[in-house]
């Protein structure tokens, strides 16, 4: 078989085949005289594949339909302007040389740049939660904005005002500014609380500037938490489409009834992969009524720093229980030190809301109003103890000191260790209580080093932390107020035992939980 070849193509070949494209017709049909007669012929079946039952399947054909006419207009396109100051150079050498004459200013007058406002227009959503013109959205929608537009969806424009904002959970109310229409189609506002795996949901937003976009899905897990700076978490993950442009849109369930606020997605390309968060309604809208009647989001705080209860805390320290909170420090004076809750109890409720985690904790805390006196159930030893805890307002003052931030793990110096824990220490000296400003009730050995094979918990210690009080197989805890206490209870440690440290660190406390290895 003789396969055809470039070379075996001939130049007038080519030139016929070019001349025959050009020239030929668009289209193509058979000759008209034997074309069939119109609406002869039958296109598709006569009847569809699967016969439903009309009143069976009404419901769920027109559900999110009826939902989307519902909600749309309630939803609104919010377009944020931010104007930012750019420098322009005259003399594009100037900035570069401005210390040489010949590219400096001439006869020393006025360097050569010019200040220019440039105009940045953002875009996001929101929906209208009041008459009055209230719109709820996030945060970041608005932040930094000189000048907000809302647009409805009928295509109507009103000038904006920001009311409040809060970055802490990503929330805040914007206002229609001057006259507010009296025919503002308003939300319904759902409970988020009643909020279970599996339920409908729908989206609702601007992605992309496509306004009145309406995508669904279903709820795919409640009470997430991310590492993306904002405190407040509790978000409801769903799988409804959300992009660009959603954030601050209505989450909706087939009621009608907004349940979240779209805030975020996960994505490696910026787009949508089937992943996306919103603030729970009740949270947002807890958020809502402080900014508008006080100015200011008003939240609980008690006064304690806490860790996740692991399992390797829970054997450590011989707790039973598998939920609840685990304190690690107490700040002087403050409502929990005052109703005597110490570090190493466990919170399992706080005003009659359980807490699994801290995040638990600090979303419950926040919801109570300061001044209000919570009961507090705890685990202390083994035993379950009732407490009343009168509940602060978090403030800054209040927070002092204590949100700076950790030194980082750079300062952690490795080397070879001789003893059973595979940490250096020394003990405290005059100099170095002075250096690390350790106050004066503040005894035990500090932290010089880590073995350099060490992967657990024992990797984050940090030159500088001070071993108090440590606790093995679930016993006792020992205090460590020199090197020999220290000795003392390495020496008597067996391989697979399970180990917890109390250590300082910078004015809190915490505690570090790890297994001894086999040597």
């Amino acid at each position: 078989m003789h396969i055809l070849t470039f070379r075996d193509i001939s130049l007038p070949f080519i030139l016929t085949v070019l001349v025959a494209v050009m020239f030929a017709p668009d289209c193509y049909a058979q000759n008209k005289n034997d074309l069939p007669r119109e609406g002869s012929v039958h296109f598709g079946r006569k009847s569809p594949p699967i016969q439903w039952d009309e009143q069976e399947i009404a419901p769920f054909r027109d559900v999110f339909g009826n939902v989307s006419q519902e909600v749309i207009p309630s939803v609104v396109s919010i377009i944020p302007t931010r104007i930012d100051t750019v420098l322009y150079y005259r003399n594009p050498f100037y900035r570069f040389f401005d210390d040489i004459p010949f590219f400096g200013p001439p006869n020393g007058g006025e360097p050569q740049v010019q200040k220019r406002e440039r105009r940045v227009q953002g875009l996001g959503s929101g929906f209208i939660i009041s008459p009055e013109g209230y719109i709820l959205t996030n945060y970041h929608v608005v932040a930094g904005a000189k000048q907000i537009e809302i647009r409805l969806a009928d295509e109507r424009v009103f000038p904006g005002k920001i009311v409040g904002t809060d970055s802490l959970s990503d929330v805040a109310v914007i206002q229609i500014d001057g006259d507010v229409p009296d025919d503002l189609p308003i939300v319904y506002l759902g409970n988020s609380d009643n909020i279970q795996v599996g339920d409908w949901v729908a989206a609702v937003g601007n992605p992309f500037s496509l306004s009145s976009t309406f995508t669904t899905g279903v709820i795919s897990a409640t009470g997430r938490q991310l590492q993306n700076g904002i405190l407040y978490q509790n978000f409801l993950q769903t799988d409804a489409a959300i992009n660009p442009g959603n954030s601050g849109g209505p989450l909706v369930n087939i009621y009608g009834a907004v349940i979240g606020v779209n805030t975020l997605i996960f994505s490696q390309t910026g787009g949508f992969l089937g992943i996306g968060f919103a603030i729970p309604i009740n949270m947002a809208l807890r958020v809502a009524q402080d900014l508008i009647y006080k100015g200011e989001v008003v939240r609980g705080w008690i006064g304690v720093s806490v860790q996740p209860l692991t399992p390797k805390l829970r054997e450590g320290m011989g707790i039973e229980v598998r939920e609840g909170v685990l304190i690690a420090d107490v700040f002087e004076d403050g409502p929990a030190d005052k109703a005597g809750i110490r570090a190493g109890d466990v919170i399992l409720s706080i005003a009659g809301i359980q807490v699994q985690d801290p995040n638990d904790l600090l979303n419950a805390v926040a919801t109570l109003p300061p001044g209000e006196k919570a009961p507090v159930t705890i685990i202390r030893d083994g035993n379950r103890k009732e407490l009343t805890i009168e509940i602060a307002q978090r403030t800054a003052e209040a927070m002092g000191e204590q949100e700076q931030q950790e030194r980082p793990l750079s300062a952690r110096r490795p080397g070879k260790v001789e003893n059973k824990l595979g940490i250096g220490v020394e003990k405290i000296t005059r100099e170095i209580r002075r250096q690390l400003d350790l106050p004066g009730d503040i005894d035990g050995v500090v932290v010089t080093r880590v073995a350099p094979d060490i992967a657990d918990e024992r990797a984050g210690l940090l030159i500088g932390d001070v071993i108090m009080r440590a606790k093995a197989g679930g016993k006792k805890w020992m205090d460590i107020e020199s090197l020999r206490d220290f000795n003392r209870f390495t020496n008597g440690l067996k391989a697979g035992t399970t180990v917890v440290l109390q250590v300082f660190r910078q004015g809190n406390t915490l505690f570090v939980p790890f297994e001894i290895r086999e040597e």
